[in-house]
């Protein structure tokens, strides 16, 4: 009789994710210094791949900020990763 395979207790489970900022194994990680590394399509995890190479990022804020920022993407009829984003890359390039 086979079973299926015990779920894990608690603290004996390992990370099943792994950071795109890591996106090599540590074993065939060039030379060169990790700032210097050229991520491109095909060394992205498959999950990011499927976003076109898109990374996603939760921001949290205020009741009211968020409240301000929900009519606003009304108003202009824009979502709120249309504002965020145009606004970071905005900022961005002033900063450049």
């Amino acid at each position: 009789m086979n079973l299926p395979p015990r779920q894990p207790a608690k603290g004996e489970a390992s990370a099943s994710v792994r950071s795109i900022e890591d996106p090599m194994d540590v074993a065939a990680r060039p030379s060169t210094p990790s700032h210097q590394v050229e991520l491109t399509r095909s060394t992205l995890p498959p999950n990011v791949k499927a976003l076109g190479g898109m990374v996603a990022v939760t921001v949290r804020m205020d009741r009211e900020t968020y409240e301000q920022l929900k009519f606003h993407g009304i108003r202009t009829r824009q979502t709120n990763q249309d504002i965020l984003l145009n606004l970071i890359k905005s900022m961005l390039e002033t900063q450049a």
